[in-house]
């Protein structure tokens, strides 16, 4: 039994730099850059899968090719079994329902005119479910309880701005689950809201995942957050993955310079063999590389890094890193 959910394979985007007005009537090559870098990994069912970088790595674009708000230049997707990668309209606004999407801000993801009841029925009146009105309400009060909003009456009839971020972001998971969807892609769902309350969403994605058998691509910059809920985890840098693997391994045994570095700026995660790890402080201004993405910040680089690019290189235990020189 394949127990694969998504599949991404090899996947590629780049944006046009300092595009003018006049420059689609020139001649002259355009400046791109490439903010999805030969991408591959898979999600398996009931899994939160990691997706851990700095602002500018490609998380959220990545995001947003998957769940087709965006389309790549190349690659491939595959979703419960199926090729989605060029799919397009009924097709496509059916495996929507499939997957969803929670957003960073809570504040301005819920529209402040509805009520909560009406933002959570809304994705049942768009994929015309079918359902009489009592088993309409039936669901809003099931992903309202899954959630943990009660009394739920009282919630239901609220405005975003009656709650609090917590409750907020709740409502966002809610309206996400009203669909049953089979993947979740939270983009940094716990970042505007107070460290309080931080562990109790984690706590909610982890329930979900245990009970619902829902799986999570789960995007952060947050690597203490990422250890307390994630199962496997993906770093990006400049739009490539530069290491991959269970997300214990990897905190606790880090391969990357960038990785290390990471860790060693957060001090619930900081071991001391990582609390001295540096990088250098020099500005990359360059769009195209010839070698290593991460070149011009480390500290361990040596002369084939500069003129050849490293592949994902397994370590053990299916550890991943992409790095010539790993084992310095």
């Amino acid at each position: 039994m394949n127990n694969t959910l998504l599949t991404v394979i090899n996947l590629n985007k780049a944006f046009f730099m300092n595009q003018q007005p006049l420059d689609f009537f020139r001649s002259r090559k355009k400046n791109t850059i490439k903010v999805i870098d030969n991408i591959s990994f898979d999600l398996h069912h009931g899994e939160i899968l990691v997706v851990a970088g700095e602002s500018g790595s490609g998380k959220t674009t990545l995001a947003r090719i998957i769940i087709k708000a965006l389309n790549a230049d190349s690659g491939k997707i595959i979703f419960d079994n199926r090729d989605i990668t060029n799919l397009k309209g009924k097709d496509l606004f059916r495996i929507r329902s499939k997957m969803q999407m929670i957003f960073q801000d809570p504040y301005s993801s819920l529209d402040p005119r509805m009520k909560v009841f009406d933002i959570i029925k809304e994705p049942l009146q768009v994929h015309n479910k079918g359902l009489k009105k009592n088993e309409i309400k039936q669901a809003i009060y099931s992903a309202l309880s899954k959630v943990n909003l009660e009394p739920l009456d009282e919630i239901s009839n609220k405005y975003p701005h009656m709650l609090s971020g917590g409750q907020r972001q709740r409502v966002s998971f809610a309206r996400s689950l009203v669909l049953k969807p089979k993947l979740i892609i939270a983009d940094e769902p716990v970042s505007m809201l107070d460290v309080s309350v931080r562990l109790q969403i984690l706590s909610l994605m982890k329930k979900l995942k245990e009970i619902d058998n829902i799986s999570f691509l789960y995007i952060t910059h947050d690597l203490s957050t990422s250890r307390y809920v994630g199962d496997n985890i993906i770093v990006l840098y400049k739009g490539q993955i530069i290491e991959y693997g269970n997300l214990q391994d990897v905190i606790t045994n880090p391969l990357h310079p960038y990785t290390k570095a990471l860790i060693a700026a957060i001090p619930k995660l900081r071991q001391s063999e990582y609390s001295k790890i540096a990088v250098k402080n020099e500005f990359d201004q360059s769009t195209t590389y010839q070698g290593c993405k991460f070149l011009h910040k480390c500290i361990y680089a040596i002369d084939k890094c500069e003129h050849e690019a490293p592949n994902l290189t397994i370590d053990d235990k299916n550890h991943k890193v992409r790095c010539f020189n790993y084992k310095s």
